[in-house]
């Protein structure tokens, strides 16, 4: 009896099995990474809208507290937990790389500034406030950039925007160029 066919046969079927178990394991792996970039973009895109809509609800006491009230002041601090803001600072956490973390806490750093600047009784118009916000949409700038990375910058700029109260949610408008600030800001 002759071995070869025997030997050629199973020698086929370890390289058949072994390039198909190669191919599996990379689409697997392919797809793994694909999951886990959608988590990361949708945990960046939650952030920044919790982020935006808390800034909403500071811009519209700023705006329609006038002059400053004991439940305006209360508002303001509130705004954080309405937007769950600690929550996601411990998502980002625990989930993102620490370039990430640290630009979420740099934007979180400046709207708890502008908050407080708020709370304090700062109202729109008056310096204090208009340098606070200022600084917050610089933070909001500087934590696109690094939120989308990997991604390019922005089609738009972020600014401030010159609605009036009641329009709208704060934050972005569209024009051309990167997420930084513009100038007329």
């Amino acid at each position: 009896m002759d071995v070869v066919p025997l030997v050629s046969t199973v020698v086929g079927a370890i390289i058949a099995i072994g390039s198909t178990l190669v191919a599996d394991r990379a689409r697997w792996s392919r797809d793994q990474r694909g999951r886990e970039d959608l988590a990361q973009q949708q945990l960046r895109a939650d952030f920044i809208a919790a982020v935006a809509r808390s800034a909403d609800i500071v811009w519209n006491i700023a705006h329609q507290d006038q002059p400053a009230t004991d439940d305006g002041k209360r508002a303001a601090r509130q705004a954080f937990r309405e937007a769950d803001l600690y929550t996601w600072r411990y998502r980002v956490a625990l989930m993102s790389p620490p370039e990430i973390v640290a630009g979420s806490e740099a934007l979180l750093d400046a709207l708890r500034r502008y908050r407080d600047t708020v709370s304090a009784g700062r109202r729109a118009g008056e310096t204090e406030y208009d340098q606070a916000r200022e600084a917050y949409f610089a933070a909001v700038a500087e934590a696109v950039d690094v939120l989308r990375a990997e991604r390019g910058p922005l089609p738009f700029s972020i600014r401030q925007s010159a609605r009036t109260p009641g329009e709208g949610s704060a934050g972005a408008q569209p024009a051309t160029g990167s997420a930084r600030p513009s100038a007329n800001t």
